[in-house]
C-alpha cells in the first residue's frame, strides 16, 4: 500500500510530550535518572511489555518521526537489512533455513544466491509497510500482518513452529538496534528512543502475526484441515509462497 494517503510528517525532531495518548506502554518513569553512559542509554531494554499492550500500541507524532527518520526505501539499505536478519535467524537458529527450500539448496554459498536476495527482500517489505501505516494501524496494518500469520500455518508441515516468531522478533530488534545505533543524524537520546520506538514496532509487527496464526489454527483444528501432500509439494517449490 502507498504511502500517499498518509497525512505529511515534518522530518524534525520535537520533544516528546510528557504525557502520552497510549500511556499503557508509553508513560514515563517516574523520577529516571540522567544516563550519561550512551551504550547504556541505547541498548536499555524495556521488556516489560505484555502482548495484550504492544497490540494496542500507538505511536505518537515524536515516535513516528523517529521512524521516519531512521527508515528508508533504498535498496541497498533494505538489503543489508534484510541480510543481517536473516544472516543472525541463520546463525541462531539453523534448523530454521530447512523452511527456505530455495535457499538451502544453495549450501554454505546461501549468503551469494539470488534467491536468498529475494527473501532477505521480501522481509524487509514487511517492515517497511509497517513503517509506512502507522497512521493506518488498526483499518490496514493489523489486518495485513493477520494474514501473513494465517499464511504461516500451512508451513507447519515444512519445520515451521510456533515459537520461530520469537526468533525472528530478536532478528528485527538485533538489525534494527544495530542500524539506529550507527545513524550520525542522532543524538544519543533520540537514538535511544529510536531503539525503542522501533522495538515495539518489532514486537507489534510479530504480536499481529502471532494472533493470525493461532486463529489459523484453531479454525484448521476445528475444521480437521490437514496440508495434503499435493499441497505440501506445491509450498515447496512455489517461490511466492516464500515464508513472510
Amino acid at each position: 500500500m502507498s504511502s500517499s494517503n498518509n497525512p505529511p510528517t515534518e522530518m524534525v525532531i520535537t520533544t516528546e510530550p510528557q504525557k502520552q495518548q497510549n500511556g499503557a506502554v508509553n508513560n514515563e518513569k517516574e523520577n529516571e535518572t540522567a544516563v550519561t553512559n550512551e551504550q547504556e542509554l541505547i541498548f536499555r531494554r524495556e521488556d516489560d511489555w505484555t502482548e495484550e499492550e504492544i497490540s494496542k500500541w500507538r505511536p505518537n507524532e515524536y515516535e513516528r518521526n523517529l521512524v521516519n527518520l531512521t527508515w528508508s526505501d533504498d535498496f541497498d539499505f533494505l538489503y543489508e537489512l534484510g541480510t543481517t536478519i536473516y544472516t543472525y535467524i541463520f546463525d541462531h537458529n539453523p534448523q530454521a533455513k530447512l523452511l527456505f527450500v530455495k535457499i538451502h539448496r544453495h549450501g554454505d554459498d546461501w549468503r551469494q544466491s539470488a534467491d536468498f536476495r529475494t527473501q532477505a527482500l521480501k522481509f524487509v517489505q514487511t517492515i517497511s509497510y509497517a513503517a509506512k501505516n502507522l497512521y493506518h494501524m488498526e483499518d490496514c496494518l493489523q489486518m495485513r500482518l493477520f494474514e501473513i500469520g494465517e499464511n504461516h500455518v500451512k508451513y507447519a508441515s515444512r519445520g515451521f513452529k510456533p515459537e520461530y516468531w520469537d526468533i525472528f522478533l530478536d532478528a528485527m530488534e538485533y538489525a534494527l538496534t544495530n542500524h539506529i545505533a550507527s545513524t550520525p543524524t542522532l543524538n544519543a537520546q533520540e537514538r535511544a528512543d529510536a531503539t525503542r520506538v522501533w522495538r515495539q514496532l518489532a514486537h507489534y509487527i510479530i504480536v499481529h502475526m502471532k494472533y493470525g496464526y493461532l486463529a489459523k489454527e484453531i479454525q484448521n483444528n476445528k475444521e480437521g484441515v490437514k496440508t495434503s501432500v499435493s499441497e505440501t509439494s506445491s509450498i515447496k517449490h512455489s517461490q511466492s509462497d516464500a515464508i513472510l
